[in-house]
């Protein structure tokens, strides 16, 4: 029996808008970019991390596949929605080797199902910040139903499961990759995605606080094509600043889209001030966005004036090499914050043993 030197898995982001799969190759002390695209899905295919329509998605990973011509069959995907459950609990410290079966104990209070009928997981974060005598902790729960579906599906589409992680833990990988941990600085991040947002809080590279959000860019899109009766394709091109001189000119467009996303800013507000009630008064030092909405003509600018932080754009390529000669740098660099879910699922590495 020989263990194979680990090789990255691909990273396959079923979202509710797109499919996105990213391949990368590892060089040993750097990643290159092999392979990255994405593929639209029907409206309604995926509802808040639930596949509504599964011949629709496996075709477009099929599809998807066949197009970039990819070898590799071994994945990493992840789940979001309502389907996952985050909590963070705060346990006197245990033994090591009891900590399993105590922490298992504990969450039985802390999940709403019955615990057979979970996945569960855990990560512990190390001493509680209000109380050192603690430990704070991590838990992590999907229903075994959600999951079994997603394993079908995938192997549906030809490829082979190895790894189902978590939208919200991609976010931090990549942001982990690419970017220098500040102690005691708060960084939320946030993806906005067709119809769910994702926000993960990390701290020096813990996460502190993960939410869902049922509210995404999606519902911008048909503010706009309600308010001024266009199709679907026309008012996500205006979502997006392109000009539709048949409406009006940008006197009454720019208010439009603002009024559009208010609501999803709204949304995100409320989390952080939850987060920063919930944490003696521990403020965000800065945003980091991804996903399709962050394309929305002036939402960055408007959420970084509403809530006073500092916001950006994240770039899950800044650390990874892009060959010139395989990809278009402008379009890679314009559709990046969409791929930053698939390329945190990318990192993941295949630690299977080669027999």
């Amino acid at each position: 029996m020989l263990f194979s030197k680990n090789k990255t898995l691909l990273g396959l982001n079923i979202g509710s808008g797109y499919i996105k799969i990213v391949e990368l190759k590892d060089s040993g002390a750097v990643y290159t970019l092999k392979n990255f695209g994405m593929a639209a899905l029907p409206e309604d295919a995926i509802v808040d991390g639930t596949i509504m329509d599964t011949s629709a998605v496996v075709s477009a990973i099929k599809n998807l596949s066949a197009n970039l011509r990819i070898k590799k069959k071994r994945v990493c995907t992840s789940i979001s929605g309502h389907a996952v459950i985050i909590k963070k609990i705060s346990l006197p410290k245990v033994d090591e080797n009891t900590i399993e079966e105590t922490i298992y104990q504990e969450a039985t209070q802390h999940i709403p199902y019955d615990i057979s009928d979970v996945n569960l997981d855990f990560q512990i974060l190390g001493p509680s910040q209000d109380s050192p005598e603690n430990m704070d902790i991590i838990l992590v729960a999907v229903k075994k139903e959600t999951i079994n579906d997603f394993l079908l599906l995938v192997e549906e589409a030809g490829l082979v499961p190895v790894v189902v992680d978590v939208d919200t833990f991609a976010l931090e990988n990549i942001y982990e990759h690419n970017y220098e941990h500040s102690p005691d600085k708060f960084v939320a991040l946030v993806d906005i995605g067709a119809n769910l947002t994702c926000l993960n809080i990390v701290d020096n590279g813990v996460t502190r606080f993960s939410r869902n959000l049922t509210a995404g860019s999606r519902m911008i899109t048909e503010q706009l094509q309600k308010k001024f009766s266009l199709s679907y394709e026309k008012a996500e091109l205006l979502k997006l600043g392109c000009p539709d001189h048949s409406i009006g000119d940008n006197r009454v467009v720019i208010p439009a889209i603002t009024e559009s996303f208010f609501p999803l800013i709204n949304e995100i507000t409320k989390v952080l001030d939850f987060f920063h009630n919930s944490t003696a008064g521990k403020r965000i030092d800065k945003i980091m966005l991804s996903g399709g909405g962050v394309r929305t003509f002036n939402l960055l600018e408007s959420l970084e004036k509403s809530l006073g932080i500092k916001t950006e754009i994240i770039d899950p390529f800044r650390n990874i090499i892009i060959p010139e000669k395989l990809f278009d740098l402008e379009y890679i660099k314009e559709i990046a914050p969409l791929a930053a879910v698939a390329t945190g699922l990318a990192l993941r590495k295949d630690e299977a043993v080669q027999r």
